[in-house]
């Protein structure tokens, strides 16, 4: 893991270099792409230059006046510092728009009638009847009618050429009366090409010790500032490590680190919720097997007493005692029997390892045939079990076996606790009297009912309330809510008045 002074020192290393790097890539793109766009654009700007003055000289009334023609040559220029104009005139006169060193001049010279612009041998001896006084800046020619030439400006300095790169980089012919008089030339004097001498490269090079000291300040706040967001999800990450699900980390922002806050704190919740389950699970296992152990233990100590009276010689017992004894351990064994039929069912349905068969069934024609087949047993226990569904069909799509066995499983309920004399009704109906929606399932009696405080709890595994406490095995109805549950159903349990209780079942019903 890189340690947070090294993460600085490695970032500040890093962006110097990049920085270095930039700046090579930029001169070298201003060396190799800028400067040939810009040559481009001085000689598009010397082209009209001279095509400005050239139409200027033509319409001038006196084309031999000295005065006049550098005027034009010196207002037309381009608008470049290096670029300058001259006229080359057919008597191989030389006439500049900017005073110009004598070597300046040969160079000139030489350029123009190399590009076919000028006589040589002509114009070499108008340049050395001139005596050097283009030199002198007072640079003076024979005219056709014998006048001077005028000096050039005062003030303005001759050109020197030691250090210049002189390029022609565009002309004009300059025809007055169909005779030609001349040619306009542009010439661009620019230094001799090095990395110091481009614009780009001074200006880079001048501001480059405070561009790296700016650039390292401003990188050195910006991991700063990374390496403190990085050290609160390191406290965080140390916290959850610690078992502390409850941190979270304060994510402000929408840049990767605040995203990432945002992902830690979800991951914390889920944990959370996680160990809260793991735990709820952990304590309803052991209630679980606390409630086995105890509804296990209570028929079996029974039956090891009745077998050890039964045993045991010095206990005097009459054959009527000894049938009476026997039958209780019979009652007793199939009490366990029970139990231990519904725990293995009941775990069954849990854990899905018996998945439904579902088909399209008439859950009213269920309902009738199962009331119809326990009404002998609630008879024998003097009690009256009525049916008030409706005749017509009532289709869902579910397992017909298990809905049977939730019914059968309330009808027992109701059996177990409902005294004699007492009336259990059993209806189905139809919610919003449309087919499609949901059907409701109710067993209702006129028992001693359920007490307020039992009834969150009465489809809890061994849950027996009050008086009802020794009835039943307390897992009937914890299966009753296991069956609505995996039909995607819902069942409650509601009190009536004055007296009795009611078993409440809903369920999505079919389109017939």
């Amino acid at each position: 893991m890189v340690r947070p002074r090294s993460l600085v020192w490695t970032f500040a290393g890093v962006f110097l270099l990049v920085l270095g790097a930039a700046t090579v890539l930029e001169l070298v793109v201003s060396a190799a792409v800028l400067r040939p766009i810009a040559a481009q654009r001085a000689r598009d700007r010397a082209e009209l230059a001279v095509d400005r003055a050239s139409r200027q000289i033509a319409a001038m009334p006196d084309p031999y006046d000295l005065s006049e023609l550098k005027r034009v040559l010196r207002s037309d220029r381009p608008a470049d510092d290096g670029a300058f104009l001259v006229l080359s005139a057919w008597d191989g006169r030389l006439v500049a728009g900017r005073p110009l060193a004598a070597d300046l001049s040969e160079r000139i010279v030489a350029l123009l009638v190399r590009a076919g612009l000028a006589d040589s041998a002509a114009a070499r001896a108008a340049l050395r009847g001139a005596g050097g006084e283009a030199a002198a800046d007072s640079a003076t020619a024979g005219t056709r009618d014998g006048r001077a030439a005028e000096a050039a400006p005062p003030g303005e300095p001759a050109a020197a050429a030691a250090d210049l790169h002189l390029d022609l980089i565009a002309h004009r012919t300059v025809t007055i009366e169909s005779a030609r008089f001349g040619d306009v030339a542009a010439f661009d004097t620019t230094p001799r090409i090095g990395l110091w001498s481009l614009p780009e490269a001074r200006t880079l090079l001048l501001f480059l010790p405070f561009a790296v000291l700016a650039s390292a300040v401003a990188g050195l706040i910006m991991v700063r500032i990374l390496v403190d967001r990085l050290r609160v999800l390191e406290r965080f990450a140390t916290r959850v490590t610690g078992g502390d699900l409850a941190a979270r980390v304060e994510a402000h922002g929408l840049d990767e680190i605040a995203r990432l806050g945002e992902r830690f704190n979800l991951m914390t919740e889920r944990l959370a919720a996680a160990r809260d389950q793991l735990e709820q699970t952990d304590q309803q296992r052991r209630r679980l097997l606390a409630d086995i152990t105890h509804e296990l233990a209570t028929p079996l100590t029974s039956i090891r007493g009745y077998v050890e009276t039964l045993l045991d010689p010095k206990v005097p017992t009459t054959p009527e005692e000894r049938a009476a004894y026997l039958h209780d351990v019979l009652e007793e064994s199939k009490r366990l029997d029970r139990l231990i039929a519904e725990l293995l069912e009941l775990a069954r349905l849990e854990a899905g390892a018996q998945p439904l068969h579902r088909e399209r069934l008439d859950w009213m024609a269920l309902c009738r045939n199962t009331t119809r087949r326990l009404a002998p047993r609630f008879a024998e226990a003097g009690l009256a079990l009525e049916w008030t569904g409706d005749a017509e069909a009532a289709w869902v799509l579910a397992d017909g076996r298990r809905l049977e066995q939730m019914i059968e499983n309330l009808l027992v309920n109701a059996l177990r606790y409902v005294p004699a004399g007492g009336r259990v009704v059993l209806s189905l109906e139809r919610l919003g009297g449309t087919e499609g929606g949901r059907l409701r399932l109710t067993v209702s009696d006129d028992g001693p009912g359920i007490a307020a405080a039992d009834l969150p709890h009465v489809f809890e595994r061994f849950f027996r309330a009050g008086a009802t406490a020794e009835h039943g095995t307390g897992l009937g109805l914890a299966i009753v809510r296991e069956i609505v549950t995996q039909h995607g159903g819902a069942v409650r349990a509601e009190a009536r008045a004055p007296r009795g209780a009611a078993f409440i079942v809903e369920l999505p019903g079919e389109i017939a």
